[in-house]
């Protein structure tokens, strides 16, 4: 079974390091708030942000998670000190989904997903059976995996930071364009559908891809 959808909006972000420009005042009007956001729930802010989303039904994936906060975990319980009651809050899948619904009051479904390297393709599957049920959905894929000593594990010298967004709905229109994975120096694998769909979509005026489900 196939389902097509169109690409309202679209947003990506990356930096090798550590993304500058996320606009996290502007965005976050709340110091309190603000100041215990995630690198992911910086990076989800603003790629929502760019796709006009604020409120309604979000898919969201990532194949490291908050590996950040973890990771401060790990190295307290090693050197046998208090574990951060921050570090702990912020280490759980749905970080990043869930400060966003907080900052804008959204009761809608939302959807945390990991499956490694095909985790953005499953989080768009999993965007596009929503949208049997919702007029539209933002679906986003996001990896921020910067943290003392990645460089020793980073192999596959990937960009620490990056994540990418889009606002779709369902339509009957046939799909005019079609993915084929092309690898991409500092993507992620977990990330490399979706920003194969956002490279191809470009500045066309309608952008439909057929999603199997």
């Amino acid at each position: 079974m196939k389902i097509n959808i169109k690409i309202l909006k679209k947003a990506w972000v990356s930096d090798k390091i550590k993304l500058e420009n996320l606009n996290e005042k502007e965005l976050v009007k709340k110091m309190i708030l603000r100041r215990r956001l995630s690198r992911s729930s910086k990076i989800l802010i603003k790629l929502a942000s760019e796709c006009e989303f604020k409120t309604g039904n979000m898919i969201y994936g990532s194949a490291y998670g908050e590996v950040f906060d973890t990771v401060n975990i790990l190295n307290s319980i090693q050197n046998k000190e208090p574990v951060s009651p921050s570090a702990f809050q912020n280490s759980v899948y749905n970080t990043a989904a869930s400060y966003h619904s907080i900052l804008y009051g959204n009761k809608s479904e939302i959807i945390t997903l990991s499956c490694g390297d095909e985790t953005s393709y499953c989080a768009m599957q999993q965007a596009a059976l929503t949208l049997f049920q919702e007029d539209k959905v933002f679906v986003s894929c996001v990896e921020a995996i910067g943290f003392n000593g990645v460089d020793e594990l980073n192999k596959c010298d990937y960009d620490l930071e990056c994540g990418v967004g889009f606002l779709i709905e369902k339509t009957d229109k046939e799909a005019n364009i079609v993915i084929n994975i092309k690898k991409q120096k500092g993507v992620p694998n977990s990330m490399l559908w979706m920003k194969n769909l956002y490279d191809l979509c470009g500045n066309k005026n309608e952008c439909i891809v057929s999603i199997k489900l």
